[in-house]
């Protein structure tokens, strides 16, 4: 075999190509998203007299977290193996809980969180690829006669040598959600709304 390296320069090409073509072959179809909010120490800074119900819809075009295609129109679709909806919900509910804010089923005072995009898009090169991730969550908060929206966006681009690893670019997604929930449960104009629509 080395003897065939050193014969042809195609031939090194060749076998790179198909080292590359395994380590794509063996990706995971699904995926769990796992973030983390990067709040140091809980605060009771949402206390007040407000009781919220809150609600979530996945508005997304495409519920695959990650999208790899590379220069024969194929394209390989990494999905969730759990609800991103009900884990974004969970995290933010339990988070706002630890701050003080109440919840019950029956208010008229409703937090309505919708996940627009939640992709992370990979274009496989020969020897590199180019991530683009893209996260955009809204949060609504309404009652019987006030609302207030706000969009919160998370963009990623990256270039990096070799193929494509699944697991880090779930880790990278991961990184980049936590990052974005923290932000949302940080927001100042978002925590005053919350004590007083």
């Amino acid at each position: 075999m080395f003897f065939l390296l050193k014969k042809s320069p195609k031939n090194l090409l060749l076998l790179s190509s198909l080292l590359l073509t395994a380590a794509c072959s063996h990706s995971p179809s699904s995926v769990t998203l796992q973030p983390e909010l990067l709040v140091k120490e809980s605060d009771k800074s949402l206390q007040s007299n407000l009781i919220w119900n809150m609600d979530s819809q996945d508005q997304r075009i495409a519920h695959y977290l990650i999208e790899i295609s590379s220069g024969d129109g194929v394209a390989t679709l990494v999905n969730e193996s759990q609800s991103s909806r009900l884990l974004i919900e969970k995290v933010l509910r339990r988070q706002w809980q630890e701050q003080g804010l109440r919840f019950t089923s029956d208010s008229s005072y409703k937090i309505d969180l919708q996940i627009i995009k939640l992709l992370a898009q990979v274009k496989q090169n020969s020897f590199s690829f180019d991530l683009d991730s893209n996260i955009i969550l809204k949060v609504k908060l309404s009652s019987e006669n006030k609302t207030f929206t706000k969009t919160f966006t998370a963009h990623l681009t990256e270039e990096a040598p070799f193929s494509a690893n699944v697991e880090k670019i779930t880790d990278k997604l991961n990184a980049q959600l936590s990052q974005l929930l923290t932000e949302i449960v940080q927001d100042p104009e978002l925590t005053a709304k919350l004590q007083q629509l």
